[in-house]
């Protein structure tokens, strides 16, 4: 016992002796909190999520947990360091500043991670195609940075936080001009959160930058847009304010997607129809083609009160309203939207003919079946009504032109 007190008065008497042993002590002690704080609080959350069958690894409990458990070494041994007497006053305000400076960090750290977790939860309940938060998110996390860093140079400086923040307003200009670039990304992203413009799943177009495909992330700084080719695009938030693009969404919610697409009539095949060719037509909507035989019937008792001529039907028109009525009979094409199948202005390729119309079957691959399915029928049913379908004359017919000529010379 005699030998323990002379081994303190000794510590005591040695400035430099006593100063390394607290600071060692301090640092077991922060060590020794540090892991009892993660074994007890650590293990009774990892309990509960466990109970109550939680497996996401970024768990709102575990995280803030994990941050509380940071706090409690720092708190120790700035508690410890104010209890002990004898302690050098320069070691004091080095252990008084550090701890200051991490305690700081750490609950600037665990902020950070609730607004993380705000995020990840307004996407749970929310869902993902709703306004993305990801933006303000980080602009909070931006302002709380840089209140820390702020206060950690207080700290160290051992200043007034005000003195600081009052000193920055000759540096507001510069900051500006360092900071531009995120202070227009901040502007833009509130504007695109704000108005609804855009969403995460939206499928968007920007011809310019050849963009076309889903978004999958609104940041701050950037969105994020996979493209259908499995490419990923990075395009600064504020191009969605100064550039033109395409969002394809209202047409997905809207529930009917356009069809506009033209085909060419070789003018020189369009005629009168005859007598022969309207009762062909109607004995074959009779017995394969259903949807001409109303319009049909009473086109045929029409006509035949007037004589075929100048006031006549042409092959054309029996056509377009053949198509018009296939469109309106197909279950796939929106008949409380525009329907239409009409002219265009001729060209030198030929007499255009437009469908248009909307189909229920919005997403790409069910699209493309009904429109490949309706132009497949369109270019098989023309040449029933004495319709050629006008396309340029290939290699092959210019060789068989050839061959038809030298036989007709031969012959």
């Amino acid at each position: 016992m005699h030998n323990l007190v002379e081994a303190w008065s000794w510590l005591q008497g040695n400035e430099i002796a006593f100063s390394t042993v607290v600071v060692i002590f301090l640092l077991f002690a922060g060590f020794m909190s540090s892991m009892i704080c993660k074994f007890f609080l650590l293990g009774i959350v990892r309990r509960f999520i466990l109970h109550t069958k939680k497996s996401d690894p970024h768990n709102k409990d575990m995280r803030i947990a994990r941050g509380l458990a940071n706090l409690v070494p720092v708190v120790t041994v700035y508690v410890l360091s104010q209890i002990i007497v004898g302690l050098p006053a320069g070691l004091m305000e080095a252990i008084r500043t550090i701890c200051g400076v991490l305690f700081i960090i750490n609950i600037t750290m665990m902020i950070i991670e609730m607004l993380d977790v705000v995020n990840v939860i307004y996407i749970k309940k929310h869902g993902e195609k709703q306004h993305s938060i990801k933006g303000f998110i980080q602009i909070a996390k931006i302002v709380i940075s840089s209140v820390a860093t702020i206060l950690v140079i207080a700290t160290l400086s051992n200043r007034s936080p005000v003195i600081i923040f009052s000193s920055m307003g000759a540096a507001a200009a510069v900051l500006m001009l360092v900071f531009q670039h995120t202070l227009i990304s901040l502007v833009a992203n509130i504007q695109v959160s704000s108005s609804n413009v855009i969403k995460q799943g939206d499928w968007i177009e920007m011809p310019q930058n050849n963009i076309s495909g889903e978004v999958t992330d609104i940041a701050l700084h950037t969105i994020t847009v996979r493209n259908w080719d499995n490419t990923m695009s990075w395009v600064p938030t504020k191009n969605f304010i100064t550039e033109s693009y395409t969002n394809w969404q209202p047409m997905f919610e809207s529930g009917g997607r356009r069809i506009k697409r033209s085909f060419f009539i070789d003018q020189s095949s369009i005629v009168f129809a005859t007598m022969e060719q309207l009762a062909a037509l109607e004995k074959m909507s009779a017995e394969k083609y259903a949807m001409l035989e109303t319009w049909l019937k009473t086109r045929v008792k029409e006509i035949n009160a007037q004589q075929l001529g100048e006031n006549g039907v042409t092959n054309l028109e029996l056509f377009r309203k053949h198509v018009l009525n296939y469109l309106r009979r197909r279950t796939d094409i929106r008949n409380d939207m525009y329907l239409v199948v009409r002219q265009l202005s001729p060209t030198s390729e030929g007499l255009p003919i437009e469908i248009y119309c909307f189909t229920s079957n919005v997403f790409w691959t069910e699209y493309e079946d009904t429109q490949s399915e309706i132009f497949e029928y369109v270019l098989a049913i023309a040449r029933y009504f004495s319709l050629e379908i006008y396309q340029q004359p290939s290699g092959i017919d210019m060789k068989n032109m050839i061959v038809r000529n030298n036989k007709s010379r031969v012959s």
